[in-house]
């Protein structure tokens, strides 16, 4: 209960629409101010200092200068939002932007720095070659590499979905509803005989995801590193606030997809959302992307800060049994 009251109390400090996407502060934007000076001038460091290393480094130029791009947006971006601009104004691709850039510099910081040190190119680099996935962002990615690495993350996600479908089924006869507790059976035997319920049956459920058996912060500690696994976050001190806020912002950019349509969205962008949110998209149609991610965005439509739970559980509600997630680890 504790909790609980500690995240509505929060939730109602932090202005509304900017709970999940802030602006930089303190050190968090002192870093990054550095980073992208860094990224700005590592060429010339390297072309200076190191002309052999250089010859190897150009085939990463394309990638270093779209990362510094990427990373004078989420500047731009941060600072709009320091200075009073609503969430709900940003694009969508603002938002995939701000979302990434963080995770994609605390990949690629570390091998930059180092590869600037005397010498250390000549170990730097050829790690680089033999291991892209584990020390570069999707800037210096081919076509190709994008396309094995996001199977290769899909995969080790899916190897979660059965532990946290356990959970979900493990709780149910602490529902005291007798209502919700029925619907939830229903829905759960559904995925359990290979069909995924409709989105109306998975929001009839969302009182379950406020607060007890599934809400962020009433559930169990091995439940909430299982979807911590699912969902590629990093199970530190702080996870159900972590997983809060990776829900909240998931559903910020479902809402600006929802707002701006699929029209403007290529084959490579609806396929990255539904990996994002948890599908296998190779082989599907745009068509199928489509109504995959309508479901999704109809369920983020529906749901508020305190039931963000339920959107956590989507990637169980309504891809469990796609065959495009089953092929990859079946």
């Amino acid at each position: 209960m504790r909790h609980i009251i500690t995240s509505r109390y929060y939730c109602k400090k932090i202005t509304p629409g900017s709970r999940y996407v802030k602006p930089l502060t303190g050190v968090k934007e002192f870093l990054v101010q550095k980073c992208f000076a860094f990224v700005q001038g590592y060429e010339k460091i390297l072309e200076t200092k190191f002309p052999q290393a250089f010859k190897i480094y150009q085939v990463f130029s394309v990638g270093t200068k779209t990362l510094y791009s990427d990373i004078k947006e989420y500047i731009r971006i941060s600072s709009s939002l320091s200075e009073g601009k609503s969430v709900r104004d940003l694009h969508r691709k603002e938002l995939e932007v701000y979302f990434q850039v963080p995770k994609d510099l605390k990949k690629v910081a570390p091998v930059l720095l180092l590869a600037a040190l005397p010498f250390a190119n000549y170990v730097i680099l050829p790690v680089i070659y033999l291991f892209p996935r584990q020390t570069l962002s999707s800037h210096f990615w081919s076509l190709q590499q994008k396309l094995d690495f996001a199977i290769t993350y899909q995969r080790k996600k899916l190897y979660n979905y059965r532990p946290v479908f356990r959970h979900l089924q493990a709780q149910v006869n602490n529902i005291k509803d007798i209502n919700l507790k029925e619907n939830c059976q229903a829905l759960f035997y559904k995925l359990g005989s290979g069909v995924h319920p409709t989105t109306d049956e998975i929001v009839s459920l969302k009182p379950l995801f406020v607060n007890k058996p599934y809400g962020i912060f009433s559930m169990s500690r091995k439940h909430l590193h299982s979807l911590c696994r699912m969902h590629r976050i990093s199970a530190l001190p702080g996870l159900q606030w972590r997983l809060w806020k990776h829900a909240g912002f998931i559903r910020e950019m479902d809402l600006a997809i929802s707002r701006e349509g699929f029209d403007d969205m290529t084959l490579h962008d609806l396929k990255h959302a539904c990996f994002l949110r948890g599908l296998c998209s190779v082989g599907l149609t745009r068509e199928e992307m489509i109504s995959f991610l309508s479901h999704w965005i109809y369920i983020a439509e529906n749901t508020e800060s305190a039931s963000l739970s339920l959107l956590l559980h989507c990637p169980i509600f309504l891809s469990y049994n796609a065959p495009s997630n089953w092929v990859l680890i079946h």
